[in-house]
C-alpha cells in the first residue's frame, strides 16, 4: 500500500467517525422527545384496542388502562413508563379527540369516532 492510499483510507476512517459521532449526539438530544411521543402513542393505540371490542371508555378507565405502560428505542436502554396514570389519561384522551379518532359521549365518557361512508 502507497502512503497515499494509506492517507486516503485514514481520512476516510476520520470522516466516518465524525459522522457517527454527529449522528449520536442528534439521537441522544431528541431522545426524550421521542421517548414521549412513543409513549403518547403507545397508550393512544392501547385506548383504540379497547374501544374496538368496548363501545365508551371512561376517563378512570382510560388511566386505568395506561397504568404500566412503558416506551422505549430499540438502540437505548432508556425507557419511560406511566407514572401518573390520571394525568397522562386526560392527555391521551384530549390527544385522540384532537385527532379525531374518538369523540366525547353525553354521558361523560368516550367512543370511537363513526366513520362517514
Amino acid at each position: 500500500m502507497t502512503i497515499g492510499k494509506g492517507i486516503l483510507l485514514f481520512l476516510a476512517f476520520v470522516l466516518l467517525g465524525a459522522f457517527l459521532c454527529l449522528w449520536g449526539m442528534k439521537k441522544s438530544e431528541t431522545q426524550a422527545h421521542d421517548l414521549t411521543q412513543n409513549l403518547m402513542h403507545n397508550c393512544a393505540n392501547r385506548i383504540i384496542k379497547y374501544l374496538k371490542k368496548h363501545d365508551t371508555i371512561t376517563l378512570k378507565d382510560a388511566a386505568t388502562l395506561i397504568d404500566g405502560v412503558t416506551a422505549g428505542q430499540f438502540w437505548s436502554k432508556k425507557k419511560l413508563k406511566v407514572q401518573d396514570p390520571k394525568k397522562l389519561a386526560k392527555q391521551v384522551i384530549d390527544f385522540l379527540i384532537e385527532h379525531h379518532y374518538i369523540e366525547p359521549t353525553k354521558k361523560g365518557s368516550y367512543r370511537l369516532k363513526k366513520s362517514k361512508k
